[in-house]
């Protein structure tokens, strides 16, 4: 017959062996110093265990992190708080820096008041995040570069398209002009109407080149401001696309630097493309508000919404409009609209804060 299952009392746990072995750090401090701790946790600062026991604290951590975790140590010693969960730079026996997650309580030894804890290593998972860190603004400033070089190619690009081929076309234009005019006669009428039909031919091809031109870096944007630009970009897509557009401006715009109004006019044109192809709106609505403090934009439809008309893969339409809003030190969303439909809201501040490379350290917290 089988014995009951009696529950193991304490004593008869064998915790020392259990604590040997463990894969995480275990350590207790009395005193300010560590008085027990297992291999794994005094490898961890590149120790064997009976050189590791009676060090101090302050000794075993970076000197920016003493303070910190001085102030824990006092805060569990003290009775204020019983339990502290926190992270914390280690300083190794060879001077490199190991990342520790602590977790330790205060507990009685001796008859007096002393910490009783469990370290993890999380170097390889810091160094993981720093390296994806330091990855992403490689690709943001990758995406930066490839903005502006895009808008300097297309600013040359549009210049070459309108000054030169435009001024290339317009001579064709004056000679076969000459033409017609020399042609009247009746043996000439075939002549004639070959040259009238060309210059007609030839003014179509100068007015794509200037629209293509226009498209590639508008002129208004420069000569006029951002309202204008985007007033004029709303109406040739109304009428492209047989869709109603509305333009409201509230404020003033003359503290928009340059560089950031055509960076809003990329957005919007961007945003306007992806109505044309995803949406299947009837109308689009755009409110521009200057503010002291900076841009506040939104562009809404009235189309099928985000949950009919998912992102498509590889699609990189949303991810271009974001990092030009990042680059500007603002933010970009899009979501589903009150009344349906979709709405991207841009908000930029008028002074861009200048970004930084360095790698966020890990996180302390109670």
């Amino acid at each position: 017959m089988q014995e009951p299952i009696t529950q193991l009392e304490m004593d008869d746990v064998p915790f020392r062996g259990i604590v040997e072995q463990s894969l995480a750090g275990v350590y207790v401090v009395l005193d300010e110093r560590f008085m027990y701790a297992n291999d794994t946790f005094a490898a961890m600062f590149g120790y064997p265990r009976d050189a590791f026991i009676g060090r101090r604290m302050v000794d075993c951590v970076t000197p920016d992190s003493v303070d910190e975790v001085m102030r824990n140590y006092r805060l569990r010693m003290s009775g204020e708080v019983s339990t502290i969960h926190y992270f914390t730079k280690g300083l190794r026996s060879d001077g490199r820096i190991v990342y520790l997650e602590l977790h330790a309580s205060r507990v009685e030894c001796r008859g007096q008041p002393a910490l009783a804890g469990v370290a993890i290593d999380i170097t390889e998972r810091v160094q993981r995040q720093q390296e994806l860190q330091r990855s992403r603004e490689q690709l943001r400033e990758l995406a930066q570069h490839i903005n502006q070089a895009r808008e300097a190619e297309r600013t040359r690009l549009a210049r070459e398209v309108h000054d030169v081929l435009g001024g290339m076309l317009t001579s064709v234009k004056f000679d076969l002009a000459r033409i017609v005019r020399r042609s009247g006669a009746p043996e000439q009428q075939e002549l004639h109407g070959i040259a009238t039909d060309l210059v007609a031919l030839v003014q179509e091809t100068i007015d794509t080149a200037r629209a293509i031109s226009e498209e590639m870096r508008p002129t208004s944007l420069d000569l006029l401001g951002l309202p204008a630009a985007l007033r004029q970009a709303l109406d040739r897509f109304g009428a492209r696309h047989e869709v109603t557009v509305a333009l409201t401006v509230v404020g003033d715009e003359t503290l928009l630097p340059g560089t950031t109004a055509t960076q809003v006019y990329r957005i919007v044109q961007e945003a306007l493309t992806n109505v044309a192809r995803h949406a299947q709106a009837s109308r689009v609505d755009l409110a521009l508000r200057f503010e002291p403090t900076g841009l506040d934009l939104r562009l809404a439809d009235d189309g099928l919404g985000l949950a009919l008309s998912p992102p498509r893969p590889g699609a990189i339409g949303l991810f271009s409009m974001a990092e030009r809003a990042h680059e500007l030190g603002g933010t970009l969303s899009v979501a589903g609209g009150p009344e349906g439909g979709t709405v991207v809201h841009l908000r930029l501040p008028l002074c861009p804060p200048t970004a930084t490379l360095a790698a966020p350290e890990p996180a302390a917290g109670d």
